[in-house]
């Protein structure tokens, strides 16, 4: 993960100088994803929630057809804060074997990924959702990673497909 990426501001940085001390949570999204729309504010949240933790987000723009003026009006408009990066050739977005928008992937400091699948319960399929979620894989995954445990268990995403190809 030490080859640099260009983030949405233009900057050239390696996605380890982007990542944090315990973990990182890299989420694949897309502006044009209603489900991406649904958590634009709750990936903000979830950033700031655990920071303190040594966590750090890392937003994905994966594939050939995601245009850069998009990903910087949806982020402007959902106040990130977080570093985002464009993965136009889907180098990271195989790597994590990423299938839909949004979908997360906890890493630990040395690129293990030990979570990946849905933020919440809220999506129930394409078209339907909850008006609340009742669970937060995300953050109960991410709890009991930092409180010692490994890999924890897949959820399935719902999302917009991936467009990459492999």
């Amino acid at each position: 993960m030490g080859t640099e990426w260009t983030t949405l501001g233009g900057e050239r940085r390696s996605i380890s100088s982007m990542m944090g001390d315990k973990a990182t949570v890299f989420i694949t999204m897309d502006p044009e994803c209603p489900i991406c729309e649904l958590y634009a504010h709750a990936f903000q949240d979830l950033a700031d929630a655990y920071a303190a933790k040594g966590v750090a987000v890392i937003g994905v723009y994966s594939g050939p057809f995601m245009e850069r003026g998009k990903a910087r009006a949806y982020s402007a408009q959902a106040g990130f804060a977080f570093p985002q990066v464009m993965d136009s050739a889907c180098a990271l977005s195989l790597a994590l074997r990423a299938r839909v928008t949004p979908e997360c992937f906890v890493v630990d400091p040395g690129g293990t990924v030990v979570y990946h699948g849905a933020l919440d319960d809220r999506p129930l399929r394409q078209g339907r959702k909850k008006l609340e979620a009742h669970r937060n894989y995300l953050a109960e995954a991410l709890d009991a990673y930092l409180a010692g445990g490994g890999t924890q268990p897949e959820v399935a995403a719902v999302g917009c497909i991936v467009e990459c190809e492999e």
